[in-house]
């Protein structure tokens, strides 16, 4: 059993972890939602029908014990496109995620180093030889994650800028590692409405469940806005979209 008395001994992997999960949260306009990665093409959604807004910005999580899952952030609200255009969106999308095998290794070793080989090296040798062999292997994880960025940025679609950002995160604060195919996918512009993307490729229950939720965060939204307003019109369009979409 770990005498309570060392708990101070495990405070640098509470820091990473707490950083990690920071890192992994997304602030977003109330009308985006997270699309998350649910394996065989399909995605799920980080979408709540009361979510916790912070400043009017939707707090939303990647799966944080998942580090292999993108996100992808896309915007709900518009109309919906036709099967041609959306199959084109869903295999843009496929081909990115078919490029992301290396990213997903790489997330999944410093997850292990950070979460996994560091607290278990600190049970069992202390707190600095804990941190000096996890760093060991750490360091030059992130190192072989950076030259991976530029080696696959046309692939992974990072122009240089966002090479240079992602490669300067991981170095500085190796505890974003594990965040690495979120940080690419996240990236990705998504054109078409991330309601019909999910529709289109989610399980039947998934499905049932987000455009419940869906269904009463479009109603809030037409309750807010004035009857006034054009926005209305298109809410209710929208709503229309989505009860149909059941």
């Amino acid at each position: 059993m770990l005498d309570p008395t060392h708990g101070a001994d495990y405070t640098i992997w509470i820091v990473a972890a707490l950083l990690y999960v920071s890192d992994a949260a997304k602030l977003l306009p109330p009308r985006q939602l997270l699309l998350v990665e649910a394996g065989r093409g399909r995605f799920a959604a980080a979408f709540s029908a009361t979510p916790y807004t912070i400043a009017g910005r939707v707090l939303s999580f990647a799966p944080l014990l998942l580090p292999y899952r993108g996100v992808f952030v896309a915007s709900w609200g518009s109309a919906w496109t036709d099967g041609a255009r959306l199959r084109k969106a869903l295999e843009s999308i496929e081909r990115l995620r078919s490029s992301l095998g290396g990213a997903r290794v790489l997330g999944i070793l410093g997850f292990a180093l950070l979460f996994g080989v560091g607290p278990a090296l600190t049970l069992w040798l202390g707190t600095t030889a804990a941190i000096i062999y996890t760093a060991a292997a750490l360091y030059p994880t992130v190192l072989v994650a950076i030259a991976y960025l530029w080696w696959r940025r046309r692939a992974l679609r990072l122009t240089t800028g966002r090479s240079v950002g992602l490669s300067l995160e991981i170095l500085v604060c190796p505890a974003f590692l594990p965040n690495l195919v979120r940080k690419i996918t996240a990236l990705e512009s998504i054109q078409t409405d991330g309601a019909q993307l999910l529709v289109a490729t989610a399980a039947a229950d998934v499905k049932t469940e987000f455009l419940s939720r869906l269904e009463s965060r479009t109603e809030e939204l037409i309750e807010e806005t004035d009857p006034e307003d054009p926005a209305q019109a298109d809410l209710r369009a929208y709503l229309a979209t989505v009860r149909g979409a059941r």
